[in-house]
């Protein structure tokens, strides 16, 4: 049974029905705790409000896959990430988009780009991004999430650079990065700005120069080949945060080769 769940005003009331009605099945159970910030939020924004929420369990409103990637031996591990159409997000200041990602094991199966769903998992960070740890998927009708499907965000390489100051070392990335982390963005016409032979990641710009910075775009989902000096036409994919030891490193990874255009 879901043994903690409180509902502010800002939840729409058939979401708080569907929720209820999977916990009267017996096919989910969270412990869920709000906040009052979270008052006309989705609860993707409000996990990203507070990811450090002493590794709680927290059953998510609906919310669609926009990528997905299999890990481990035997592809046993499965990371998602999960976005909310704008009209759905119920606040407009942070983040820009409601996006999250999850990690779980894959024994429940795969979904699909598209899908509607429906996650349980332990609110908690890895490599510096917020995510769900342990988590589970169920699927929901497209209805569930608004029938409003996800459109990439388009910006610039400026606005989310991995390093947006070329000359101070080690990387500085944009000051408006963060709120983008998990989301799915599209970059028109960006400059590859670095070669990778076939192999590992490779870096554009909004020009040649680097003036708003660089962007790595990682072979974490799909590995593309870069030359570079080249002209795209557009690069699609999710953002990521997936910092070292010393280093916050923001980083776009796309889904496959449709999302790479010349």
């Amino acid at each position: 049974m879901c043994s903690v769940i409180r509902y502010s005003k800002g939840l729409r009331a058939s979401l708080a029905a569907a929720l209820w009605a999977l916990c009267a099945s017996g096919a989910v159970a969270a412990d869920i705790v709000f906040v009052a910030d979270f008052d006309n939020s989705h609860l993707i924004q409000w996990v990203r409000r507070h990811p450090s929420a002493g590794g709680a369990s927290i059953l998510l409103e609906p919310a669609y896959v926009t990528a997905f990637r299999t890990s481990g031996s035997g592809g046993a591990n499965l990371t998602m990430y999960l976005e909310v159409p704008p009209a759905l997000n119920g606040n407009a200041d942070y983040p820009k988009r409601s996006a999250l990602k999850t990690f779980g094991n894959a024994s429940g199966g795969l979904p699909a780009v598209g899908d509607c769903v429906i996650v349980e998992g332990l609110i908690g960070k890895f490599n510096g991004a917020t995510q769900l740890s342990s988590a589970t998927w169920t699927l929901e009708n497209s209805s569930t999430c608004g029938d409003v499907p996800i459109e990439p965000y388009v910006t610039s390489v400026a606005t989310v650079a991995t390093d947006a100051d070329g000359v101070t070392a080690g990387r500085q990335p944009a000051a408006t990065a963060e709120p983008f982390e998990s989301v799915l963005l599209k970059f028109s016409s960006p400059l590859v700005l670095t070669s990778n032979s076939g192999a590992g990641a490779f870096q554009i710009g909004d020009d040649l120069a680097a003036t708003g910075g660089y962007l790595s775009v990682a072979q974490f989902i799909y590995q593309y080949t870069a030359v570079a000096s080249t002209q795209l036409t557009s690069v699609t994919g999710v953002y990521d945060e997936f910092d070292t030891m010393t280093e916050t490193v923001y980083q776009l990874l796309p889904r496959s080769a449709s999302d790479i255009v010349p």
